[in-house]
């Protein structure tokens, strides 16, 4: 008999910069089981992000990948293998987190970012999936719907089908939920001050020119 050898489903993590230089793209990869889905690889990417903000240091690949190696000292699996292929042709790839940064500009606080998250299956029951956010605020705030998700989800096995292993991992989505929940809280707090200073402010006047004919 015949035993064919499936090979494991992969979360790649691809970073690219672009600033003054060019563009400079990294990717990483992790096997997609049991951590390698966007709930748990979202706050990765949202971590950098506001790590970017609050020290106001523009957006590099290799201060992302001291980023993902400062990880390995968490108890939740992070990708750290060098990945050298194109995730789009690959079809070992169920999962791609795509985040695009750019240096601020001018009065911007946050570098300027978006996030493309494809997951993907293939085989007879093949199907897939496109996610886009742009901007700092809505890659947070989708990083939180995503976490909120995961940990309900998790919460409703615990209540079918209670075990050690689905209580720890229930414990960190909680711990992520709450945490992806202040930085939901702070950053649209930020949102709405930003709105409020930008509606007081005076709305330029025009002086209107009346021709007048006389007959």
């Amino acid at each position: 008999m015949l035993v064919r050898i499936q090979p494991p489903r992969l979360l790649v993590l691809r970073l690219s910069v672009t600033d003054t230089t060019g563009t400079h793209r990294r990717s990483w990869s992790m096997p997609a089981a049991p951590s390698g889905s966007p709930a748990w690889q979202l706050p990765t990417a949202a971590a950098h992000l506001i790590r970017l903000h609050r020290t106001q240091t523009p957006p590099t690949v290799d201060a992302f990948a001291a980023h993902l190696n400062e990880l390995t000292r968490t108890p939740i699996p992070f990708p750290q293998a060098p990945y050298g292929y194109d995730p789009l042709h690959d079809r070992r790839v169920s999962c791609l987190i795509d985040l695009h940064a750019e240096p601020a500009q001018g009065n911007e606080r946050w570098p300027r970012s978006s996030l493309m998250v494809l997951e993907q299956e293939t085989g007879r029951c093949a199907w897939s999936r496109i996610t886009r956010r742009q901007g700092a605020y809505a890659v947070i705030a989708y990083t939180h719907s995503e976490v909120t998700a995961e940990a309900l989800r998790l919460a409703d096995r615990m209540r079918t089908r209670p075990d050690f292993r689905t209580a720890a991992t229930y414990e960190l989505a909680e711990q992520l939920r709450e945490w992806t929940q202040r930085m939901h809280r702070q950053v649209k707090a930020e949102q709405t001050l930003i709105r409020a200073g930008q509606a007081r402010q005076p709305m330029p006047q025009t002086r209107r020119s009346v021709r007048v004919q006389l007959a």
